[in-house]
Order: C-alpha cells, then sequence, then structure tokens
C-alpha cells in the first residue's frame, strides 16, 4: 500500500519523536471500515492513557466508494480527523513533483505518478516512498494540495476531483500542537 509507505518515511525525516507516535492500521477495506477501525482506535487510546486527547485520522481515497458519505459522517461525529485524496493518493505524491488541477480517473492518477516517480509501480510495487523527493519537495506539495481545495471550495466542492487533504496530517505530524 502506497500510504503506510510514505508514512513511514515521512515520520523518519519530520517526525518529533518526543511527543508524536504514529500508528499505522493498514488494509481497513472501504472507507466506511477505515472509519470504524479509527473509532475503535480512538476508544482504545482514550482508554489506555487515562483521557489523553490523541490525534485519531483516518485515510481513505475517495474512488468509487459507495459508502464515502457515510464514512465522513461517521468519522466526524466521533471526533477522528480525515485525510481524504480524490480520486486517490497518488495525488498527494503527483503534488511532490508538479502542479495538477484537472479531473482525473485513479487509474490515470496511479499511471502519471508512475510516470514522475520510477520506485512507483501501480501493478507491483505501489510505493512513492522516496525521501529525496519528500524531504525536497514536501513544501510544494502542502501549496498544491492547499490550492487543490481552494480550488475545489471555489467551484462548490470542497473535496472534488482532484483534491487532497494529505497534508492537513503531514503538517500535524511536523506540529503536533497544531493538532489538540
Amino acid at each position: 500500500m502506497t500510504e503506510p509507505g510514505y508514512l513511514r518515511v515521512f515520520e523518519r525525516l519530520y517526525g518529533d519523536r518526543k511527543s508524536v507516535r504514529l500508528k499505522l492500521i493498514g488494509g481497513a477495506g472501504d472507507p466506511r471500515a477505515v472509519v470504524d477501525c479509527a473509532v475503535e482506535e480512538s476508544k482504545k487510546s482514550k482508554r489506555d492513557r487515562l483521557g489523553a486527547r490523541d490525534s485519531v485520522w483516518a485515510m481513505f481515497d475517495r474512488d468509487e466508494h459507495p459508502r464515502f458519505d457515510e464514512a465522513k459522517n461517521k468519522a466526524r461525529g466521533n471526533g477522528i480527523s480525515l485525510a481524504i485524496s480524490n480520486p486517490c493518493f497518488e495525488l498527494w505524491g503527483i503534488f511532490h513533483y508538479r502542479e495538477y488541477d484537472a479531473p482525473l480517473h485513479r487509474h490515470e492518477c496511479q499511471r502519471m505518478l508512475g510516470q514522475l516517480c520510477s520506485a512507483y509501480d501501480r501493478q507491483r510495487n505501489k510505493s512513492f516512498a522516496d525521501s529525496n523527493v519528500v524531504k525536497s519537495n514536501y513544501r510544494a506539495a502542502v501549496e498544491r494540495a492547499r490550492n487543490s481545495l481552494t480550488h475545489r471550495e471555489e467551484e462548490g466542492d470542497p473535496e472534488g476531483n482532484p483534491s487532497t487533504a494529505v497534508h492537513e496530517l503531514t503538517e500535524c505530524l511536523r506540529s503536533p500542537k497544531s493538532c489538540v
């Protein structure tokens, strides 16, 4: 999976080990299943940490999931932060290389990332975890992601295609005080 590899690289480069503990739970399935796992993790975290406030995130793609809106509503109703990409996480990878602002299908997005990143192979090794690219192009990717969200809001579709909010999670990892 692309997301855990990226987040591990990101944590190594930017994570504040004193105040951030990144726990990745992968393979949850469709967005509703991802949110269900996040809600359970949030409950467990609150029990285990005796009321400490952890930031729990659900990261998923828009793709063509039928329970997408249901997942978003449940997450927001349970205090789960969202890092949604439309059409898919690979858009965040593309933003590390270039601007992109036209609707596209997830397969087109994956193909484009494969052209930009030699380590990414959508058929076998869905990995965008190039630490040199992440380190040198992160700030530009954040700006591009913010622009994508601004453009979608101006169009009246805040999470429309293309857009990603992955930078909100990564910025939280970089500066945990901004997450509380």
